[in-house]
């Protein structure tokens, strides 16, 4: 199973913290925030990672290279112009395979994903009860309702899912939002599982953010 693995963004929110670097690339102590992010993947025996590029994209490639060093095997897939989660998603359909694991390079969670994999069958997102706000709301194991414009709803998307490669179709031809295009449609038709985790990940959205992940993690 491939990891695909969101790391395009610029880092805006961050201003000098992000010194010029991809987000993802940010050092927490001597380590890129990406290096640990599939490290959390390859402890699990993952292996296969593709890196959906953008802004400054070389500086990811010529750090990670194959993976080897890693331990892992890395492609990669860079957008010439900004995509959207979707279009970056859309764009590297031929290098997922029929059955992956989606989530951000911005954000750390110590996880059993290899138990996740095997538990779920089809399209599945994790989440978490909201703290300030939510976007999903659930019935049993079934995702009903995802809205990023509802913040009222209880849960919150963990920032990790597993996609068929056929949830593809329900992206435009056009830039786009993976989770705002392809979680609602599989919701309405029951066709998106869910798991409950914990609140327990790392991020580095913010300056806020980053430095407490320094705090913990460096």
């Amino acid at each position: 199973m491939k990891i695909v693995i969101l790391a395009g963004g610029m880092g805006t929110r961050l201003g000098a913290a992000a010194e010029g670097l991809p987000k993802p690339m940010v050092p927490i102590g001597d380590r890129p925030f990406l290096e640990l992010v599939i490290e959390s993947f390859t402890a699990r025996g993952f292996r296969d990672f593709v890196l959906l590029t953008g802004y400054r994209g070389e500086v990811i490639s010529e750090h990670f290279g194959d993976g080897r060093r890693f331990k892992a095997r890395i492609q990669y897939r860079r957008e010439g112009k900004p995509l959207g989660t979707g279009g970056a998603i859309r764009e590297a359909s031929h290098l997922l395979g029929d059955r992956f694991l989606l989530t951000y390079g911005d954000v750390l969670r110590r996880f059993d994903y290899d138990r996740f994999a095997r538990a779920h069958d089809g399209p599945c997102v994790a989440v978490y009860s909201r703290i300030s706000a939510g976007n999903t709301a659930i019935e049993g194991d079934r995702v009903v309702r995802f809205d990023k414009r509802a913040p009222e709803l209880p849960y919150i998307d963990a920032g990790f899912c597993l996609m068929n490669l056929d949830a593809i179709d329900l992206l435009p031809d056009a830039p786009c939002s993976f989770e705002e295009n392809v979680f609602p449609a599989l919701a309405r038709e029951r066709k998106l599982g869910c798991e409950i985790v914990d609140h327990n990940f790392y991020e580095i959205g913010t300056p806020e953010e980053l430095d407490k992940t320094r705090k913990a993690l460096a």
